[in-house]
């Protein structure tokens, strides 16, 4: 076999290999690059802006703490009410919603035995008093 026909048979391969990943990537019906909703948070990104910088400006950032028993404490400046969202940085199925209300304390306490250790994108979406805030964090949970 001479050098032409090595050359021919590598060519038919890559053409054969890139032919096989755009038929792939084309009927694929899952992306993950894409939000469900995209178009609704495009519209409400300035307001969830404003609530990012309003969180800065104010200095109400949450000081947030993981046990090692699986426990999420997270202490707020002023008693608050709103939703706490934890998205898994591979996997969307594992993302969870937790109702949090720390009353007349400040602390909100979430167990999170249930979910699996990795990274997680934490966001705090809250109201103290009359100004609504947004906190977004990347955790770890061993």
């Amino acid at each position: 076999m001479n050098w032409g026909t090595k050359l021919v048979i590598a060519l038919g391969l890559f053409m054969s290999f890139i032919i096989v990943l755009s038929m792939r990537m084309i009927f694929s019906e899952k992306d993950d690059l894409v939000e469900k909703d995209y178009y609704q948070k495009g519209l409400n990104y300035d307001a969830e802006y404003a609530k990012v910088q309003k969180t800065q400006k104010d200095g109400a950032e949450p000081i947030i703490s993981i046990g090692l028993d699986k426990q999420l404490d997270i202490q707020f400046k002023k008693p608050s009410k709103g939703v706490a969202k934890l998205a898994h940085s591979s996997n969307r199925d594992y993302d969870k919603a937790f109702e949090i209300s720390s009353d007349t304390g400040k602390v909100v306490k979430l167990k999170l035995d249930e979910l699996t250790s990795g990274y997680w994108h934490l966001e705090l979406d809250w109201k103290s008093d009359t100004s609504s805030y947004i906190y977004k964090k990347k955790v770890y949970l061993r």
